[in-house]
């Protein structure tokens, strides 16, 4: 297809795949693969974490009975320790080691799970307990009640430590890291939620300056804590921490955030409310990429590891999900060192005649500009690295063109 007009307006319409922010952020990804996660004979199934070997784990609804599974290798393992009567598997360490929480004798009690055996985990004298995530040490990290006031507990080589900040009325331990640091939240003396980092004994409060209020829900390798709250204007927020200082999060338009999980390069993932929408997003320095789809508009995400690889929940199929995302931009101007840009019109307004600018086989969304006096070819369809050709680009937008020409491949309007 070869372009050359004074002037061509065309306005197209359809539902994009994938929402992609750039004003005022940059897009940091494009591309990802989506497989659904449901046990043979389940209603419904919800992934909720998944290891660097890509085992997930998650749970759902068998038989009017929730259970757990293991999903590894293609294979789905169902999980319900003997005599419970539910089963709510959270997160998987890179040996395989399950965390969790059921219900038996009508309390909850935590559990791990590993290789066929399982393990109960209650702190002695409390009423109940939840476990939420485990380290590649096999240190558990959960909350219950000790029977006066809900606080959280690190099982750590057969022996537990509550967890509670002085002074503060409540707390649960959410996430802990190999070096054994560990985030939770909870409510200080005065009544305000806050977040908390505990190492080696010291606690560390968290209230991002001018909020007033924070949980915090994980931590990376690297020390890095993510969490949400409220800012004193009563907007809700995400935010990351890291040494002594907060960044915040939320995706232009949103009206609320969670970030759920974060691996150890920083990416943080999560989901959020985008009108009256919920949708899953993966954020990393200062660039957001939202996963959504006709069939899928209500999406969770609450799972990201090392490999880029999140997990959630597509609440409108009840269905646990797993995509793969792509981490390069998706538009470059080829050449012995090519230059990326986040839009079509970036690399446009960047090119020289006779550049070829190259394009992920993705839905783009916005207006395309072409009104310089130059001569360009686009190709589109490319593969997340580049090297091969496997699909169309699309453009969901209006083209105008008032100068110059553009010469077009694997490249359409929808």
């Amino acid at each position: 297809m070869a372009l050359k007009f004074n002037s061509l307006k065309l306005s197209v319409c359809a539902v994009l795949i994938i929402c992609l922010i750039s004003v005022p952020l940059s897009i940091w990804a494009s591309q990802y693969s989506y497989s659904t996660i449901l046990p043979p004979g389940w209603s419904w199934s919800y992934a909720h974490g998944i290891n660097d070997d890509g085992d997930i784990v998650g749970y759902g609804v068998a038989a009017s009975t929730t259970k757990s599974f293991l999903y590894s290798n293609g294979v789905f393992t169902e999980l319900l320790p003997r005599g419970w009567s539910s089963a709510y598997a959270l997160t998987i360490n890179s040996g395989g080691e399950i965390v969790g929480y059921g219900t038996v004798s009508g309390s909850y009690k935590a559990f791990t799970y590993f290789i066929g055996s399982y393990t109960a985990l209650l702190p002695s004298g409390w009423s109940w307990a939840w476990g939420i995530r485990i380290n590649d040490n096999g240190d558990v990290v959960g909350g219950g009640n000790n029977g006066t006031n809900n606080r959280g507990f690190l099982y750590s080589n057969g022996s537990y430590t509550s967890l509670l900040p002085p002074g503060w009325s409540v707390s649960t331990a959410y996430g802990i890291n190999n070096s054994g640091v560990i985030a939770g939240y909870g409510t200080d003396g005065l009544g305000i939620d806050k977040g908390y980092m505990y190492s080696n004994g010291s606690y560390t409060e968290l209230l991002p300056p001018g909020w007033i209020s924070a949980t915090a829900y994980n931590i990376n390798n690297n020390g890095e804590i993510i969490g949400e709250g409220y800012d004193s204007a009563g907007n809700a927020k995400g935010y990351i921490y890291s040494n002594g200082e907060y960044v915040e999060l939320l995706p232009p338009g949103w009206s609320d955030i969670v970030p759920e999980d974060i691996n150890d390069s920083g990416v943080v993932a999560g989901y959020g409310t985008d009108g009256d929408v919920v949708k899953g997003f993966v954020y990393s320095n200062g660039t957001y990429l939202i996963l959504t789809s006709p069939d899928r508009p209500n999406t969770t995400i609450i799972g990201i590891n090392n490999n880029s690889e999140v997990v959630g929940l597509a609440y409108n199929t009840a269905r646990g999900f797993v995509s793969t995302l792509c981490l390069n931009l998706p538009v470059r101007i080829s050449g012995s060192v090519p230059k990326y840009y986040s839009t079509l019109q970036e690399a446009y307004d960047n090119a020289i005649s006779g550049d070829t600018i190259q394009a992920h086989d993705i839905i783009f969304s916005g207006d395309l500009y072409l009104d310089l006096d130059k001569s360009i070819i686009i190709n589109g369809g490319y593969d997340c690295e580049y090297t091969a050709v496997d699909g169309t680009s699309k453009l969901n937008g209006d083209i105008v063109i008032s100068s110059g020409t553009v010469k077009a491949e694997n490249f359409i309007l929808e």
